[in-house]
């Protein structure tokens, strides 16, 4: 039986649970699993295992931007099997593409693509008062998870892996986006523009325990300072008890491209959604 690695990344949890359904299935048979969730570090090294799995969220139309740095810190694979998993609220964009054709390039062997909805727990649109895919991963979703693993199985023992064609390409809008939502300009411009209120901040430090990336430290006076590792997921801002932290999302000159993301999933019937509220931290469904 193989030996197999799955490296993710999960804030929330719901990439999590997909990555131990995914690996259940394959424990089903026999196979050695591990799970390596980069919230808490990467694996120390490739050697021993016979298989890799790779799981993100859509953050921004891409995979997030520690998965792209450790597929890119990986030594030539030499034809190791490799599957994918993402998990998308509105739209999954180039993410589930840029790893696959990472991987390949690094040598890999894909033997399987695995992609779902997933509740979309973001900062600008909660603020616009919606919750996309708010029932997903569904019990059918979670079950295909599962059986996922189980046909990673049957692909390992011979059966023939028909490879999926690569996702269509997102609108002209939303590559925008994406463009101007990369590594480079959030290391360094975006994530020295997180600004705090002085008057509103309690010092709870609430943002340095939520941030995924260990990016947010306190100065001399208890307040966060943010460094250059950011992945911009927006958690310190969402998270924030006393709504004490902005962001250039938060600013009036994004404001039209976030109504146009959220009035575009509006009128997508394939999405499902609920009316919230948030407040001080706290998601309220209507």
């Amino acid at each position: 039986m193989s030996k197999i690695l799955m490296v993710y990344f999960s804030q929330g949890g719901t990439t999590a649970h997909i990555a131990e359904l995914i690996a259940i299935g394959l424990r089903s048979s026999g196979h050695k699993v591990e799970l390596c969730n980069l919230k808490d570090g990467p694996p120390q090294s490739l050697e021993g295992y016979d298989l890799l799995g790779i799981g993100t969220p859509a953050y921004y139309f891409r995979p997030s931007f520690n998965i792209t740095d450790y597929i890119n810190s990986l030594p030539h694979l030499d034809g190791l099997p490799a599957f994918v998993f993402v998990l998308y609220g509105t739209y999954l964009g180039e993410t589930g593409n840029d790893i696959r054709r990472a991987l390949s390039l690094k040598g890999a062997k894909e033997i399987g693509y695995f992609k779902s909805l997933g509740a979309d727990f973001y900062q600008a649109y909660l603020k616009e008062g919606y919750l996309f895919s708010a029932i997903h991963p569904t019990t059918n979703e979670l079950t295909q998870a599962r059986e996922f693993g189980i046909n990673i199985d049957r692909i390992i023992g011979g059966e023939k892996y028909i490879r999926p064609e690569f996702d269509p390409q997102p609108s002209i809008m939303y590559r925008l986006e994406r463009f101007f939502i990369n590594d480079w300009l959030v290391t360094e411009v975006y994530s020295r523009l997180f600004s705090i209120n002085r008057k509103k901040c309690t010092t709870c430090h609430l943002c340095m325990s939520e941030c995924p990336a260990e990016n947010i430290a306190a100065n001399k006076a208890g307040y966060p300072v943010w460094e250059r590792h950011c992945l911009f997921c927006l958690s310190c801002e969402m998270n924030c008890p006393q709504e004490a932290i902005t962001s250039i999302i938060s600013w009036p000159i994004f404001h039209p491209v976030i109504r146009y993301n959220v009035t575009h999933a509006l009128q997508d019937t394939e999405l499902d959604y609920v009316k919230v509220k948030h407040i001080k931290g706290i998601t309220i469904r209507e």
